[in-house]
């Protein structure tokens, strides 16, 4: 039997460049980071001055589906740019729009490390789903 692996969760370091509703942009360091216990998601983080850290949590399967056609609705969206630089263009929407354009081979990477080791963390969750599908569908 295969066993996952030992480091809690797998991160990506790479670049992005960020362009916000009135079309300032910017470089910025970005992570993107995955967690056994939240086996079902990718946080994107960008990393500003002074260890300021700003993410968002979604499918990783959003950006899987994003590196080759658009994908998502609502909030997140993800889809391929192609230009200089082949790349993967992630929009935000909340209180404000935020694009953030990430290179495709960061992304593939990323979503081929996820895929290798998903499986295994999905088993490792099913007990708690299964807890919490009981205590709502009793109740309690």
């Amino acid at each position: 039997m295969t066993e996952p692996p030992d480091d809690p969760q797998l991160k990506v370091g790479t670049t992005g460049f960020v362009v916000l509703a009135d079309d300032e942009g910017a470089i910025v360091p970005t992570e993107l980071v995955y967690r056994p216990d939240d086996c079902l998601a990718a946080r994107l983080v960008l990393l500003g001055p002074e260890g300021l850290e700003v993410g968002w949590t979604f499918a990783w399967e959003l950006l899987a589906r994003g590196l080759l056609s658009p994908a998502g609705e609502g909030d997140v969206t993800v889809r391929p740019a192609r230009g200089p630089i082949d790349s993967v263009e992630v929009s935000l929407v909340a209180q404000s729009t935020a694009r953030i354009w990430l290179p495709g081979d960061g992304v593939a990477e990323f979503v081929r490390k996820v895929r290798g080791r998903a499986g295994l963390d999905v088993r490792g969750i099913v007990p708690a789903l299964d807890k919490e599908l009981a205590t709502i569908t009793n109740g309690t």
